[in-house]
């Protein structure tokens, strides 16, 4: 008599490593698509942050570069000033004509630079954190505290030249009291401290005047939409007012 024995599936010859090879390749599909899931989104989250510092760089120079650009505009107005004084002083006797020239500078020493930029970089810790380069965030410190003691240093001197006591356009001996070249002398040394700086924090962050250049032109595009839709909505309604002003006084006749 022949007796058959049966063998279990699993005690065959090559079923285990075949049932470990099945399960390998389960873990390691498993493992692939639990890196890829998050893989993909570190990757896609370091990519956001990159690009939010990237923007909040370019922010931050662009301001910078407008602000060097303001205070050239004051350097001129006080050259100009000056060499009003020194034709005054020469020509005294155009004293009163040519003293209006001067008080243009007075003007210009009392602006103040906009600080929206200078806010959002100093108002939240999370701007550093986004920047991720504290040198750069010193150097970004630094230019906003010389351009205010610039403003204030100037505000003051102006106060004092253009004082309604003995100022320069009171009369012609107090014109000679003060010398405006002081004024000149101060622009032109904080700024070539700020645009020391400015440079430096381009250099850092590897920007190129070219990307500025191009980060204000789609600045500028992007106001100049903004305000003209808003034009043309002022517009309609200045028209739809004026179109109901017509209508009631036609009821009330």
């Amino acid at each position: 008599m022949n007796i058959k024995l049966h063998t279990p599936k699993s005690m065959k010859a090559g079923s285990g490593i075949s049932s470990f090879k099945q399960l390998l390749l389960s873990f390691v599909a498993t493992t692939i698509s639990i890196a890829l899931t998050f893989g993909t989104a570190a990757f896609l989250d370091n990519k956001k942050k990159e690009s939010d510092k990237r923007e909040m760089v370019m922010m931050i120079l662009n301001d910078f570069d407008k602000s060097i650009a303001q205070l050239e505009a004051l350097d001129s107005s006080a050259v100009a000033a000056f060499e009003a004084q020194l034709s005054i002083i020469e020509h005294p006797e155009t004293f009163e004509q040519s003293k209006i020239e001067l008080i243009s500078l007075e003007a210009d020493c009392k602006s103040e630079p906009s600080k929206t930029v200078e806010s959002i970089f100093s108002s939240n810790i999370e701007t550093i954190n986004t920047l991720g380069n504290i040198l750069f965030a010193e150097k970004v410190s630094g230019f906003y505290l010389n351009r205010q003691q610039l403003y204030n240093i100037m505000k003051e001197a102006s106060q004092e030249a253009f004082n309604e006591e003995d100022g320069i356009t009171t009369s012609f001996e107090n014109l000679k009291k003060h010398n405006l070249s002081n004024l000149i002398f101060l622009c032109e040394s904080f700024t070539s401290k700020l645009k020391e700086i400015n440079e430096q924090c381009k250099q850092m962050m590897n920007v190129t005047d070219a990307e500025i250049a191009a980060f204000q032109s789609a600045r500028l595009k992007l106001d100049t939409q903004i305000n003209k839709a808003k034009d043309e909505e002022f517009i309609q309604n200045m028209i739809d007012r004026n179109q109901r002003f017509q209508q009631a006084i036609e009821s009330s006749k």
